[in-house]
Parts: structure tokens; sequence; C-alpha cells
């Protein structure tokens, strides 16, 4: 796997992990939260994609699936995937509890995380929410961008591998109609909020 991205990619997941951060600000001052959300950069512009919510595993699954065929469907060159999370971090010199959920912990910490994929790389950039006495947001705090590395789980490996096949595109478009759902320009701007 190439961990090293070629300027210009670099430049589209740069840009594409900024447009996601700014999704995130605008949610977060708006309604207080970030719904699961998955962010398509294609030739036609960014693809946005919620699901009703992910209650269970199934859900998720199908969350992640869904982002598989949004990918194909629309050619994207890369992806982020948008979700609110407790995160436990490694500490020096302590070992991580992998034993306690993060939502159980007691050293948890509330983020955005950003997962960012292209076909030959991904990377998790982590912003943690910062907010006021009443709970009300304030801002994220920052955290560099990532590092590419590989990545496993329901979330990983979103992105086809290769160019998909004419057919793979109208099956994934076909399939996602029947899902109920199709691309609607709405205007969203980041930087009016």
């Amino acid at each position: 796997m190439n961990l090293t991205p070629d300027p210009a990619d670099a430049a589209r997941l740069t840009a594409l992990g900024n447009q996601a951060e700014h999704y995130a600000t605008h949610m977060m001052r708006t309604t207080g939260s970030v719904p699961p959300t998955v962010i398509a950069d294609t030739a036609a512009g960014y693809v946005f994609c919620m699901p009703a919510g992910l209650p269970d595993a199934a859900a998720k699954d199908r969350f992640a699936e869904t982002a598989r065929l949004l990918a194909v469907a629309h050619a994207a060159t890369a992806l982020v995937m948008v979700v609110e999370a407790w995160v436990r971090l490694a500490k020096p010199g302590i070992p991580l509890d992998t034993e306690t959920p993060p939502s159980q912990a007691p050293d948890r910490q509330e983020m955005v995380v950003l997962m960012l994929e292209d076909a030959t790389r991904c990377g998790n950039r982590l912003l943690p929410i910062h907010r006021g006495p009443a709970g009300e947001f304030l801002e994220f705090g920052h955290h560099p961008m990532p590092e590419y590395a590989s990545a496993e789980g329901r979330f990983a490996g979103l992105m086809p591998k290769s160019t998909p096949t004419t057919a793979e595109v109208t099956s994934a478009k076909a399939t996602l109609l029947k899902l109920g759902m199709c691309v609607v320009n709405r205007g969203f701007d980041p930087e009016a909020n």
C-alpha cells in the first residue's frame, strides 16, 4: 500500500478534511451535535450522505455499505466519514485499557472523528470538542492532519481499490435508488455559519 500521497492527491485529501471540519463546526454550532455523515469527493463536487440514525451494529454495517455504493456510483476520488464519538487515547508509559468501552471510561474525551480515505491510503483527524459550562459547543481543539496508515474495521476500506466498471456503477446507482437515495444540491455553505 502506498502511504505517501502524490502532492495533488494530498491536496485533495486535505481539502476534503477541511470541508468535513467546516461541516462539523456548522453542525455543532447549529444543533450541538454532528450526525454520522459520509462526504464523497466527486467530479461534480462533494456529495453528503447521512443515515436517519445508527442505533445498532446492523445499521452501522448498512451505513458502511451505503458509503461503498456511494463511492462507486459517483466515482468518488476520496471519502471522509464524520462521526461524533467518545475516544480514549493512550498515555505515554501507561497501557491502554482495551476492555472498557470508551463510552464508559472515566478518562474519555468527546470528539468528532474524521476518517479520510482514498483508493490507496487512509487516516484519521481527531477534533476534541470543547464545551462551555452549560454544555454548549465552544470550539474544536486542534489535532494535526493525519499521517496515512492502514486501518481496519467497519468504516475502513470503503473506497474501491480499482476503477469500477460501467456495470458496477450502474448497479450501485440502481441500489442507491432502491434505497431511496438521490443526489440533491441544497447549496450547503459552511462558511455562512
